[in-house]
């Protein structure tokens, strides 16, 4: 599954990621106000809207038919095609609005489903047949972006593939799950829906299908691509681009391709009118030598590509990310200075290079760090002109351009002028998205940048002049960072106190109880999830709220239960799914309904749970832990125990993992503190064996150099919590409580000193500061160490950079800093949560063991007479609802429990 679009989901006037419905202007479709025939039912998803004739049994799986079209003819195909399907009851969707349509070929959006309107559903081969030839002539002529993932039949906008129909999932070789099709021995395997057309080598494929793909791949032969493709240097919808040999001249050059019809902007150019604009900006710049070699245009089949000079070196994002030493633990002052002076010079250059730029006329457009290539010689060049322009010709304002480095106020060549004085604070302290949040606090982040590189004395004036809008004044209240410093100076103290009412507040006031997607706003994986999870929506929230020891409201408790049931295909994992719903509706003393919602995640557990701790086998079997701890049921306990079975079971299977989901969340660190936790429940030494087993799977991942173990993703060195160092070493400190191993314990100090770094791009829990705060101090791995406490008082010094003033609370910036977020993995109820565990009240993460517990004595094996399904006994309040620790309580008779858990009314379930 392809990364969210994160960008899809801002508003440049709201603080929040905000839903499609919500985000949406203008009128939908025509057909999306049409009602369903009689006989037929229309549903809508926040996508897309089905329309399905009640009598028609679909097949599981089958051939597929999607329609494409431009924008200016979308809404006619879809009465076209609404028309036909009803007419031959024909099951079908379509994008409900033009702006879904829009986002759905834009620049960015996922290759593997772009282009898509409508999809069809032919019940046989026969069905597919007819429909094919039916519709091909009522469509002929309309053109319409190429669907990668697709066939094209014949010369117009319809295509097919073979996939899935019905809803199921299987296990992707990552551990992932994934949306599944049957092979003929009935065994579930991944339903590639990738952006290359491609068939399951078992999967029938009719006779007039496989003459289209002959015909498809005669077409492709001819003519011969002149170039030798070595690898891919970039994708977006829009196109690649490639490192490749000429093959006549033997020349290194890259190749920049353009998809007709698709990549679209803000104003709907597509890639071939940008890439055909860059060819004429690089002929008009051919006299520098800071832009590539214009070598030449073709086109080859459908694609359009330019031919530009292969310019070696780095991008600067990749030099910062590499050179700059505060992403490094243990960095020395003369690093920074070294760092600081190399960075001031290619700043230097490239004003240089944009004032030669400009006296063409020309406007570079979208300076960025991805755009700058550092030679090896220290030279700068500038790449990818794409959207340059010219003001003075009356050419358009580009509307693209790389979050945090563009400015509505920012026009003609001070586009670029305020791009470069995005740069100027990005070398340093890459936190420029942020801006768009609160544009005042440009200068504290250039007095932070100065304070750590010793920089020149008029940067910071510099910087806070260059980025601070017109009719602006810039913050010079420093109320948030001291409360921040304070905190991390005494975690105990009164600044500690009203920094955390301050978060509180912040959470409080963007709750939403009237809205059904979202009760507090948080990442955009919320919004497609149910709002309810503990990674993303209501229950992380609560749960911070409640573990921290603040009342919560009845109604919100209410919301959170409500949305289990609102919630399409609800999954059961801890993070992702009605487990973590369960653990927070108990917690806030909603006893019986708890019951309920763990009942249901425990019948849609099956074979394609993954392994993890976000949503597989080891959260799933903490959480039971917790439920079965708390009742002393033994159908609990021996649910319990069967999670440990089947986690063995799938690790007898493994000898190495991917390293892209190794670490805490997704990979064998999560299954190790299980493990761990089943040998303290038993004594049983198996146990420790399968933890140290599950934990070598992830530390096989991490790389270490200058005593600094780091997991490596096949990328990126990560010490994060959710995936990296942090998170390892959470699992192997709870291993050697009760193993001691001197080689491990080396390994671990190697793992808490890659906490250390001076920055983290990103402020959360899982990915971001917080987690490595919350990591040290659950280990207490900075107890008798300066320079872990020095890092692990920083951490928290310094969450003050993604912190802003909201409704008069704190709020802190998410997932890739473009907006606030609430949630708990990468929002104020993780820093909220974090606050807690530096203070030693709460473990880094729900349902763990107390921060730096010693061992405790494994206690007799559970009794597992009762068969693993039977159904766990009520939950009793616990005496304090709010203390994540209890887990003691009076019982209450089960079917009292049940009688009085009950089901959502029917008017509340509607909302």
């Amino acid at each position: 599954m392809e990364r969210i679009n994160h960008l899809a989901y801002c508003r440049a006037d709201e603080p929040f990621y905000e839903s499609n419905d919500t985000a949406r202007t203008g009128s939908p479709f025509p057909a999306t106000e049409r009602p369903a025939p009689p006989g037929w039912r229309r549903t809508e998803s926040s996508v897309w809207l089905y329309v399905h004739p009640e009598h028609v049994r679909l097949p599981a799986q089958g051939w597929k038919i999607h329609v494409s079209a431009t924008a200016s003819d979308a809404a006619e195909v879809i009465d076209t095609v609404w028309d036909y399907c009803v007419s031959r009851s024909l099951s079908f969707k379509f994008l409900p609005h033009p702006q879904v349509h829009r986002a759905m070929n834009a620049k960015y959006a996922p290759r593997g489903s772009s282009g898509k309107l409508i999809t069809l559903y032919p019940v046989d081969e026969a069905d597919l047949k007819r429909t094919l030839d039916d519709l091909d002539p009522l469509l002929a002529g309309r053109p319409g972006p190429y669907i990668l993932s697709d066939l094209r039949w014949r010369e117009g906008p319809l295509y097919l593939r073979y996939g899935g129909f019905a809803r199921r999932e299987c296990l992707t070789e990552n551990g992932d799950r994934s949306p599944a099709v049957s092979r003929p021995d009935g065994v579930l395997v991944p339903d590639e829906r990738t952006p290359v057309f491609q068939v399951p080598d078992w999967a029938p494929v009719p006779g007039f299908v496989a003459a289209q793909i002959d015909a498809r791949d005669a077409a492709q032969d001819d003519p011969a691509f002149p170039y030798t493709v070595e690898r891919a240097l970039h994708y977006s919808n829009g196109g690649g681009v490639y490192l490749a040999t000429d093959d006549a001249t033997g020349r290194q050059v890259v190749l920049r391709e353009a998809r007709p019809l698709a990549g679209l902007d803000g104003a709907g150019d597509d890639a071939v009118t940008r890439l055909h604009r860059e060819a004429a900006t690089l002929r008009r710049l051919a006299h520098l030598d800071c832009v590539p070699e214009l070598l030449g245009t073709f086109t080859a089949w459908e694609h359009h590509f330019l031919v530009q000079e292969y310019i070696e070196g780095e991008t600067l994002q990749r030099f910062t990310a590499t050179a700059n030493p505060l992403v490094r633990p243990h960095a020395t002052a003369q690093e920074r200075q070294e760092y600081a002076d190399r960075a001031l010079d290619v700043l230097d250059q490239l004003e240089r290079v944009l004032e030669a730029v400009h006296a063409t006329g020309t406007v570079f457009g979208d300076l960025s760090p991805t755009n700058v290539m550092v030679r090896p010689d220290g030279r700068v060049a500038l790449v990818d002109f794409e959207i340059s322009y010219r003001p003075d010709a009356g050419e358009a304002v580009p509307s693209i351009g790389t979050p945090g480095y563009v400015a509505a106020h920012a026009t003609g060549f001070d586009r670029d002028r305020y791009a470069l004085d995005c740069l100027r604070l990005s070398l340093f302290l890459p936190l420029t998205m942020t801006l768009e949040l609160d544009p005042a606090r440009a200068g504290q982040l250039a007095e932070a940048a100065t304070r750590l590189f010793d920089l020149p004395e008029e940067f910071p004036s510099r910087v806070r002049a260059g980025l601070t809008p017109p009719g602006v004044t810039a913050r010079t209240d420093r109320s948030v960072p001291e409360l921040f410093a304070a905190t991390a100076a005494d975690p105990a103290s009164e600044h500690a106190r009203e920094l955390e009412e301050r978060l509180v507040a912040a959470i409080r006031s963007a709750a939403t109880p009237e809205r059904t997607d979202r009760l507090f706003p948080g990442d955009p994986a919320a919004l497609h999830d149910g709002g309810y999870t503990l990674a993303h929506g209501a229950a992380g929230v609560l749960y911070a709220l409640a573990a921290t020891g603040h009342p919560t409201d009845p109604e919100h408790h209410e919301w959170l239960w409500q949305a289990t049931h609102r919630a399409t295909g609800p999954r059961p994992g801890l993070y992702d799914g009605l487990h973590g719903a369960a653990y927070t509706l108990h917690l806030v003393g909603r006893t019986a309904q708890a019951l309920e919602v763990l009942d249901r995640a425990i019948d849609l557990t099956d074979d394609a749970a993954p392994i993890g701790l976000h949503d597989g086998l080891a959260g799933i079997g903490l959480n039971l832990r917790h439920f079965a701890r708390a009742l002393d049921e033994p159908g609990l306990h021996a649910h319990v125990l069967d999670t440990g079975d089947r986690l063995a079971a799938r690790l007898a299977t493994v000898t190495r993992t991917p390293a892209r989901s190794a670490g805490l969340l997704r990979g064998w660190s999560g299954p190790a503190l299980f493990f761990v936790s089943l040998y303290e429940d038993t004594g049983e030494e198996r146990y420790l064996d399968l933890a140290r087993q599950s934990l070598q799977l992830d530390l096989d991942h991490c790389l270490e150099a200058d005593s600094v173990l780091n997991l490596n993703d096949g990328r990126r060195l990560l010490p994060y919590l959710g995936q990296g160092s942090a998170g390892i070493a959470l699992a192997l400190h709870a291993y050697l409580l009760h193993r001691p191993d001197e080689q491990l314990d080396a390994t671990l100090e190697s793992l808490h000193a890659a906490t250390e770094l001076s920055f983290t791009i990103q402020s959360g829990l899982f990915l971001g500061r917080a987690g490595l705060a919350a990591a040290l101090a659950h280990n207490r791995a900075a107890e008798d160490n300066p320079r872990r406490t020095a890092a692990l008082t920083g951490h928290v010094r310094d969450l003050a950079w993604h912190a802003l003033d909201h409704e008069g609370g704190i709020a802190t910036t998410g997932d890739q800093n473009l907006r606030l977020s609430m949630d708990l993995a990468t929002g104020s109820a993780g820093i909220l949560h974090t606050l807690h565990a530096v203070a030693g009240r709460l473990p880094a993460l729900p349902l763990l063991d107390r921060p730096g517990a010693p061992a405790r004595t494994p206690r007799a094996a559970a009794s597992a007479t009762a068969p693993h399904g039977s159904a766990p006994r009520g939950i009793a309040p616990t005496e304090d609802p709010h203390s994540v620790w209890a887990c003691e309580g009076t019982e209450a008779p089960a079917e009292a429990v049940r009688a009085s858990a009950g089901t959502p009314s029917k008017e509340k379930e509607e909302g």
